[in-house]
């Protein structure tokens, strides 16, 4: 186990280029090893099938002759078997003392030369009933049967030389096996040409994953025309580096944004108190409108602070929400009859608030409400209207918010949702400026009850946002 263990960690510490060449050269090594051994079987068969099938037919043809020698044994001519044998075949007969009496190669090695040199483990190929025996370089195959006539027995031998067979497949097996050398290393060459075409491309990554910062997140790896794997994970990292720079440039702006909001009203406070501090406290009027000011700036930079927060626990998804069921009438009436008592520059009207149930959190809602009601006032001219009226339409009700102000640019509808984006206009007052978050929150609050919300604006003429709000299970 110890052995495994080691020989899988020095494997694992190959890179995988390496792992592919040996693996390549390992699949083909071990095709080549089953293609020749197919051939080795199909070269043995054919080599030694033939010299088995002509002693076969050589004994069929004796058995015929001696058939015919059955029937007029007096004309018998020992001259008579050499026509019948197949080219190659030897015959020789020998009685039962040993004495040869019928031979048609007398060259051919005797009987007990072949039986000294008879294989213990014959061919896979050769037959059972054959025996065989190897003399020098030759390989000889040899079958036998018996004649009787008068009680007198003898026994035939064939003999069958492959010799130049066997000489051919040797030179085969050597050839064979010099291509098994040059294809295995033809198959790492070829493996390792080919792993580093297919690695190329994580190469690539890899440099430019590198080469990607935090501050530099411009560089995307390259896609070729191939629709495979490694295209579309390269698609797959340039999509995740776009979000990525996405998100990361968003908080870059964020921080930003908030920083410039932050510096706006640090600065007005540092610089009231250096005036507190040059000219003192003597003039107690003076004094008074000074941290009069410091006091509405340190306000509006505690509202930008909450806010940011909100944001911050929004895009960590840790705001939490107590919903239930809520009288959606009652608490846009309690707003607005806030908002009249507090709003004295604009007309403020809720015309028509019929009875709904929501589901949804109470603070967020009302928070919702108020910011679309304080853009209304902020971006209204005093003496303006500012209207609210809803309807039920179905499974929905239908919230508008609608005011007489300087309304939106049709490229700017789109806008107004982002973070820290405002409209400027000469006709707004100075109390107008906002950090222009309000509705990036009041979006997000939306989204969170399943309420959409629709613009309608022209310039000079006003805007409307009408929210669809979902009516409670309890409500249909």
């Amino acid at each position: 186990m110890g052995v495994i263990e080691k020989t899988k960690t020095k494997f694992n510490g190959f890179q995988i280029s390496t792992k592919i060449t040996f693996g390549y050269a390992t699949c083909f090594a071990i095709l080549l090893a089953v293609i020749n051994f197919v051939m080795w079987l199909g070269v043995m068969n054919a080599l030694y099938l033939p010299a088995e099938k002509a002693i076969l037919y050589s004994m069929e043809r004796i058995k015929k002759v001696l058939g015919e020698l059955e029937k007029n044994y007096s004309s018998f001519n020992p001259n008579a078997f050499h026509g019948t044998l197949v080219a190659g075949v030897v015959l020789r007969v020998v009685d039962e003392h040993g004495e040869v009496f019928i031979d048609t190669d007398e060259n051919y090695p005797s009987v007990e030369k072949f039986n000294a040199g008879i294989l213990k483990s014959p061919p896979i190929f050769s037959y059972d009933e054959f025996t065989v025996a190897k003399i020098g370089s030759a390989l000889i195959y040899r079958a036998e049967m018996d004649y009787t006539h008068d009680d007198e027995t003898v026994t035939l031998y064939f003999f069958r030389t492959i010799t130049s067979e066997l000489t051919l497949f040797d030179k085969l097996e050597k050839f064979l096996l010099m291509l098994d050398v040059l294809g295995v290393l033809l198959s790492i060459g070829a493996g390792y040409l080919l792993s580093r075409k297919i690695l190329t491309p994580i190469k690539t990554m890899n440099e430019l994953a590198r080469e990607i910062a935090f501050e530099k997140m411009g560089g995307r790896i390259p896609i070729g025309a191939a629709n495979d794997e490694l295209n579309e994970l390269a698609k797959t990292l340039n999509e995740m580096l776009d979000r990525l720079q996405g998100g990361i440039s968003k908080q870059q702006k964020f921080v930003s944004d908030a920083s410039h909001e932050l510096r706006t009203p640090a600065a007005v406070i540092k610089g009231y108190i250096d005036f507190i501090e040059t000219y003192g406290t003597t003039d107690e009027a003076l004094l008074k409108e000074n941290l009069k000011v410091i006091g509405s700036e340190a306000q509006n930079m505690q509202a930008l602070l909450e806010n940011l927060l909100f944001l911050s626990r929004t895009d960590q998804h840790r705001q939490k929400l107590h919903k239930k069921i809520l009288d959606l009438d009652d608490i846009v009436g309690d707003v607005m009859s806030k908002m009249k008592t507090v709003v004295k520059t604009h007309k403020v009207e809720l015309t028509k608030n019929p009875p709904a149930k929501i589901f949804g959190d109470e603070t967020t809602i009302r928070q919702m409400l108020r910011i679309f009601l304080d853009n209304a006032v902020k971006y209204t001219p005093e003496g303006g209207t500012i209207k609210v009226f809803s309807k039920i339409n179905g499974k929905k009700i239908l919230l508008n918010i609608s005011d007489s102000g300087i309304g939106i640019a049709p490229e700017n509808q789109k806008k107004i949702f982002d973070r820290f984006f405002r409209i400027d206009s000469e006709d707004l007052v100075s109390e107008a400026n906002g950090s222009g978050l309000g509705l990036s929150i009041a979006k997000w609050i939306a989204d969170s009850h399943g309420i959409k919300i629709s613009v309608a604006s022209t310039l000079g003429k006003g805007t409307t946002f009408t929210l669809t709000v979902p009516i409670s299970s309890a409500e249909k």
